[in-house]
């Protein structure tokens, strides 16, 4: 063994030779465990003074989670300069799948982000790997719970038939067939918001987007009953989208005189149904299942228990507070007194329907009167009986219903007690849908308010002499 103190004095010694020829005098003056020992405090000092500076592909490796990923034919697979456009996989690992879920974005600041929000539900534990479920698949899936009645809408019941077959024929037509192979987690809003600007450039109308984009809403909002897994959208694509302005309902709202003149025009046999709608305001579904025993005469009351669907039949009322009583005014009373005189019917028969079990068709009903009020208009120019401007026009059973509200407000009932009779889910439907109806306009308005203002008690003169603070000589 060399002696370590010779050694280091040997090496330390200059002759004039060159630093490369020190350094090996002074490497091989040590024993193998020293030189091992000083190779190792070299390598660190020279990573720290130097750190090792990464070029091409090996640059991903620098950021955990994050690499970058090229073409299966880039040269850069061979060390080789790139000639692609790299792509960057980002990747973060799920202890309740057991694996890693990856996702690849064309930057690396939006894999990054990514990662940074899936380590966000990893440290709660709400990781999981994203379905593959299409939205076809997930349509249809959706259709049959819905149907089942294991899927159901925002107030906890089953959907209406014709509600139900609305969302199944969007889903259908519209949608699956430009997004159908399209995973659901990875639809996007700006997806659908192009989709929103080719239906608009079609020349589709508001409604009828609005009415596809809810479809679009309640299929992401029950994505996790679908799956059976817990939500694994970080936004939902539905939300925040520009929709077009609705151009708003037709509005046919008759007055009491030309509902009174539309009613006596049509032909005895239609008149009781028509009343109904016009006076009480029951929709077309209620008008259709009303049973002669839900008629109380006596107390001027309407009780209604029962829709009916084009294709199922018989339904439930369309919201819990659908199911209500509401009342029979007096001309209406006596048009259905008589009309359950003339048709002799009684307990479960329909009350309006072709026979006591099936009820009328709208279609029929509807051109009847039309009809009937053509010919009405007609005479009514021939004989001059009323202005051109008050001559009757034709009405729907829908239309009837805002009828019915508009005399109900301009009557003075309180804007609750309409809101039950019409059997609204809520007053709020009433105020929004029918809140310009209320009674009292701008010139009420102006009315009240100068009477306000002209009371005695805001009429305070005050004393052109300055009083003392306990004088009581205020006028």
């Amino acid at each position: 063994m060399v002696d370590t103190g010779f050694a280091s004095s040997a090496a330390l010694q200059f002759d004039g030779s060159s630093p490369a020829v020190a350094l090996w005098r002074l490497v091989g003056a040590l024993t193998a465990e020293q030189a091992q020992s000083l190779a190792g405090e070299i390598k660190l000092l020279a990573g720290a003074a130097w750190p090792e500076q990464p070029s091409g592909p090996s640059r991903s490796r620098l950021a955990k989670g994050v690499r970058e990923r090229h073409s299966r034919w880039c040269p850069s697979r061979h060390d080789e300069a790139c000639v692609c456009s790299p792509r960057w996989e980002a990747w973060v690992y799920s202890r309740s799948d057991q694996g890693k879920i990856r996702r690849t974005f064309p930057e690396r600041w939006e894999a990054k982000a990514w990662r940074h929000e899936q380590l966000k539900l990893a440290s709660i534990d709400r990781l999981r790997a994203p379905s593959r479920l299409s939205l076809a698949e997930a349509s249809s899936w959706w259709v049959e719970m819905a149907r089942d009645g294991q899927i159901r809408n925002r107030s906890g019941r089953r959907y209406k038939p014709s509600a139900l077959r609305t969302i199944e024929t969007d889903l259908r037509l519209h949608l699956a067939p430009r997004l159908g192979t399209r995973v659901m987690v990875g639809v996007t809003r700006a997806d659908l918001q192009r989709l929103v600007g080719g239906w608009l450039a079609a020349g589709r109308s508001p409604s009828k987007i609005r009415s596809i984009i809810n479809a679009a809403r309640v299929l992401w909002r029950d994505l996790d009953l679908v799956t059976g897994r817990d939500n694994e959208l970080l936004v939902d694509p539905t939300r925040g989208l520009r929709l077009p302005a609705s151009t708003g309902r037709r509005e046919r709202i008759a007055t009491p005189d030309e509902a009174r003149r539309l009613i006596e025009a049509l032909p005895p046999e239609d008149r009781a149904l028509w009343a109904t709608a016009m006076y009480a305001g029951l929709r077309h579904g209620e008008l259709r299942a009303l049973q002669v025993r839900d008629v109380d005469l006596e107390r001027r009351r309407i009780n209604v228990k029962r829709g009916w669907d084009q294709y199922e039949g018989e339904i439930d009322p369309k919201s819990e507070k659908g199911t209500r009583s509401t009342i029979i005014t007096r001309p209406l009373q006596r048009l259905l007194a008589r009309h359950l005189r003339d048709t002799g019917r009684k307990g479960t028969d329909l009350a309006f329907g072709r026979s006591t079990t099936t009820p009328f068709q709208s279609n029929s009903v509807t051109k009847r009167a039309r009809e009937a009020w053509v010919a009405a208009r007609k005479r009514e120019g021939r004989q001059n009986d009323s202005p051109t401007g008050s001559r009757i026009h034709a009405i729907g059973l829908q239309e009837c219903r805002h009828t019915a509200v508009s005399q109900m407000l301009d009557a003075g009932i309180a804007i609750d007690k309409v809101s039950k009779f019409m059997g609204h889910a809520s007053i709020t439907i009433t105020i929004d849908r029918y809140g310009h109806l209320l009674p009292g306009g701008e010139t009420d308005a102006i009315r009240l308010l100068d009477a306000y203002h002209q009371r005695d008690r805001w009429l305070v003169v005050l004393p052109t002499t300055a009083l003392a603070p306990d004088s009581q000589q205020w006028t």
